[in-house]
């Protein structure tokens, strides 16, 4: 392991991060916020300073003499899943120094919320009415990055660890970005993120959202980060029109970004008919649609006939308040504009369940990832006719495509990670006294990248009452669910630091 290597990457990292604290101080310049502004540089100046020590003090770590590189996969593995980390601490400055939050434990926790694309918050509903326009802008800044533009950093700068995270987004089923250069696919991504940005943004305004908040909220809902400057989300705007605008373009965000490159690469009269074909060719994708359409029902029903709810006569504000709900759970947005842990309790186990699952590989959203769950269901059948029949060869097959006995064995691997850190931390979060539900939903909500949970950590609270180690251990677990797990955990075993 080149550790000098790494320590210069992460400089590199530090001084990304520098640059971007910048706009933020633009924001407090312009809306004249003197403190604020004077805190994002001050944050920038420390993240500067010890990124470019770290640089400079390793500059030739990573090729030799003859300018060979001595940067490779571990060297990459390594700095992407530091990174996330390192990212955070530099993020948390601007809370401390503005003053937002009071300690280091709070601010890590809302910049890596912010970083992972989480959306669970330490703020009270006064702290998040009273930031500063420039903290607005960096909390709903910083998941923009997340989502995939900091993926395109990584692939810029460490295309050896850049492409692992990049290939990590496409579990198992075979792309046609999986056979391009990474670093092509990553630039066509990128161009779709910032196409889908340009038009929520011109949606919203269009819808009369005032600028501001349109800026935040298309950095927040295409990341599907769920960050947002009022305490009562969405419902702050009471609009309809805002919050169908709002379904359609997280909805987009959530679907497999190949179906928009296929669109892209065709030409004038080429592309529709590519595109239509991979995503009606997609099952991840026709069953993304068809349970938000059996969510949205389903609990749009028991809503209309569950007494006692308020609001929910009408059936038409049934449907679209559980239409809205349940599209920010699945694609992992946290939004809200009910407090659906006051909803029955079928919605609530119902929203869970959505959450673990979560939308299409591919896509801006956390969560399991539907095609992950539809290869683990195929490959339990195929166990079953296999234990009827031994002699049978059949093999798992997703779109057409025979998956290889390794690709079902990454799968399942995966979601016994995923078990066992699940189990770990609801039981790390419970011996602090926290109770059953809140500890098990804060898990689920921050390893998949969902933001809020039930119980304690609902829709209309927030993470502030939980003990400061409980907040670290769900720090980790939302870098654990934005990294899909491998690129972390990799990390804890002694034979990769190995020289």
């Amino acid at each position: 392991m080149n550790f000098r290597a790494v320590a210069k990457m992460l400089g590199i990292v530090l001084m990304i991060v520098s640059a971007f604290l910048m706009l933020p101080a633009l924001v407090g310049l312009g809306y004249g916020e003197n403190g604020a502004m004077v805190s994002f540089l001050l944050s920038a100046g420390v993240s500067f300073l010890a990124g470019g020590t770290l640089a400079f003090a390793f500059r030739d770590a990573t090729h030799d003499e003859h300018g060979r590189a001595k940067y490779y996969r571990r060297e990459g593995l390594a700095t992407v899943g530091l990174a996330w980390i390192v990212a955070g601490v530099a993020g948390a400055l601007p809370y401390l120094f503005s003053g937002t939050l009071g300690s280091f434990v709070d601010a890590y926790f809302e910049s890596v919320s912010g970083w992972t694309t989480t959306g669970s918050t330490i703020m009270s509903a006064q702290q998040i009415d009273g930031m500063s326009h420039a903290v607005a802008f960096w909390r709903c800044f910083s998941q923009w990055l997340g989502g995939f533009g900091i993926v395109m950093v990584f692939v810029v700068f460490f295309p050896t660890g850049g492409r692992s995270l990049f290939r990590s987004e496409v579990p198992g089923v075979s792309r046609e970005a999986a056979h391009q250069r990474v670093r092509d696919s990553a630039n066509m991504l990128a161009r779709i993120y910032c196409i889908l940005s340009a038009g929520l943004l011109a949606s919203l305004l269009a819808a009369g959202m005032p600028g501001f908040d349109a800026v935040i909220h298309t950095f927040s809902t295409i990341a599907n980060g769920g960050f947002s400057n009022h305490s009562a989300s969405i419902a702050y705007f009471e609009s309809g029109v805002i919050e169908m605008i709002l379904v359609a373009f997280m909805v987009m965000s959530a679907l497999n970004f190949a179906i928009y490159d296929a669109l892209l690469r065709g030409g004038p009269k080429g592309r529709v008919r590519p595109a239509w074909s991979r995503f009606y060719g997609s099952l991840e994708a026709r069953l993304f649609l068809g349970l938000v359409a059996f969510a949205s029902l389903s609990i749009a029903a028991v809503l209309w006939h569950t007494e006692g709810l308020g609001g929910f006569q009408d059936p038409l504000r049934a449907i679209r308040d559980s239409l809205f709900q349940v599209v920010c759970i699945i694609t992992t947005a946290g939004f809200a504009t009910a407090d659906f842990d006051a909803w029955p309790q079928y919605c609530r186990i119902l929203l869970m369940l959505l959450a673990i699952c979560g939308a299409c590989a591919g896509s801006t959203s956390g969560g399991l990832k539907l095609v992950r769950t539809v290869i683990m269901l195929k490959a339990a059948f195929v166990s079953v006719r296999r234990m009827a029949r031994p002699r049978m060869l059949d093999r798992v097959r997703v779109d057409g495509e025979s998956l290889d006995e390794g690709v079902v064995a990454s799968v399942t691997g995966y979601f016994v990670l995923w078990v066992a850190v699940f189990l770990g931390a609801t039981t790390v979060l419970a011996s602090f006294g926290t109770d059953l539900e809140t500890s098990a939903t804060a898990v689920i909500a921050t390893l998949n990248n969902v933001g809020p949970g039930l119980g304690k950590v609902g829709p209309m609270e927030n993470f502030a009452g939980l003990h400061d180690i409980a907040k670290v251990v769900l720090s980790m677990c939302m870098v654990l669910g934005r990294l899909e797990f491998y690129a972390l955990v990799v990390l804890l075993m002694p034979s990769f630091w190995r020289r």
